[in-house]
């Protein structure tokens, strides 16, 4: 008797859990026609729906976006959240997408790209011993170095060659073992999700290694660069060519990857030396491996490259591959510098 009311009960279990995930499923987020419609005409700006991102990511990885919006101006920005907080619809932001990898679901809601949507420029102040520099959150940074460098502004050289827009490279604090962003930030404006926009000046930013300590619901609008290594755009150009050169002779450019995978390790204290990540992996023997479509590359151990048509679960599994290899041979515990968004497959 007993064992029957247990039977009974796990039957139950059974079908309450298969109500359940079909009640979520029903409970999937879509956008109705009635929105499409408002995007389709009052949006000023680039709108798609079911959008692959792997068009518009950096590895070239990516399920669709419900809905890709790319704004013309700031007005469409903030339409594009009001929009979306009032349709309870959840947002994501995107710049070049050279830093982030998408799982292979998709991204629900809208995906709102700023790299080369928003991407004006303005000169604040000029003096002969500096310049500040006002720059939109989706310029690119490449564009970045070219205006410095006409400007005769030899202070982003060690930056050279690093991808992404301006937005991306603040919120993560890119850099080199040189120099990062935050030592040219005098300040930077955010907009919220209530569309309101607030400038903090440097001392108020909380930049850590690889990271900009901000608030979910804020994203970088714009930033004023405060340049002061004054030169003539020829001895910049000579400053710079040294640091592309050194990225393309030691970074698989030539496919499709991620940038830095993981942060270095940091020393706990002054005179500690650690490896790099990178070494770490090499150490390890992680180098060359390959699943599926992916491979940890053969000439930077922190790199991932997408060799053939990748998905992003077979970027994960290196990545936890590496993590946990590392992890039991010295005890590190590595940390991803890059973003990873989105859901997996339905099964």
């Amino acid at each position: 008797m007993q064992e029957q009311e247990v039977t009974s009960t796990m039957g139950r279990n059974a079908l309450h859990q298969d109500i359940l995930k079909r009640w979520q499923k029903k409970q999937k987020l879509t956008l109705s026609e009635d929105l499409k419609d408002i995007l389709t005409l009052r949006f000023d700006g680039e709108v798609k729906f079911n959008e692959p991102l792997s068009k518009h990511t950096y590895i070239k990885i990516g399920g669709p976006a419900d809905a890709y919006l790319k704004p013309r101006t700031i007005e469409a920005l903030k339409f594009a959240l009001e929009l979306a907080g009032e349709h309870n619809v959840p947002y994501t932001i995107l710049g070049k997408g050279a830093n982030t990898l998408v799982k292979d679901g998709g991204v629900r809601g809208f995906v709102i790209c700023l790299y080369d949507a928003l991407s004006d420029y303005e000169v604040l102040e000029q003096t002969d011993d500096h310049i500040d520099l006002r720059v939109s959150a989706g310029m690119p940074w490449k564009k970045v170095m070219q205006i410095a460098r006409d400007l005769g502004a030899a202070d982003f050289a060690p930056l050279n060659g690093i991808p992404g827009s301006v937005g991306g490279l603040v919120a993560m604090n890119a850099g080199t073992p040189v120099a990062e962003i935050k030592d040219f930030v005098r300040s930077a404006q955010f907009l919220t999700k209530e569309g309101e926009v607030l400038e903090l000046g440097r001392e108020r930013l909380k930049f850590e290694y690889r990271d900009l300590k901000m608030p979910r619901t804020q994203f970088v609008l714009s930033v004023v660069f405060r340049l002061t290594q004054i030169k003539t755009p020829e001895e910049v150009e000579q400053e710079m060519k040294p640091y592309q050169e050194k990225r393309v002779n030691t970074q698989p450019l030539e496919y499709p990857n991620l940038g830095s995978v993981f942060k270095n390790p940091q020393p706990t204290h002054e005179k500690e030396v650690v490896a790099t990540a990178g070494q770490l992996i090499e150490e390890a023997g992680l180098k060359n491996v390959r699943v599926g479509g992916a491979r940890i590359s053969p000439k930077h151990g922190n790199f991932i490259i997408n060799e053939d048509n990748a998905k992003a679960k077979d970027v994960l599994t290196l990545i936890n591959l590496a993590k946990d290899k590392i992890k039991n041979t010295t005890g590190i515990v590595l940390e991803t510098e890059i973003k990873v968004i989105g859901e997996d497959p339905e099964s």
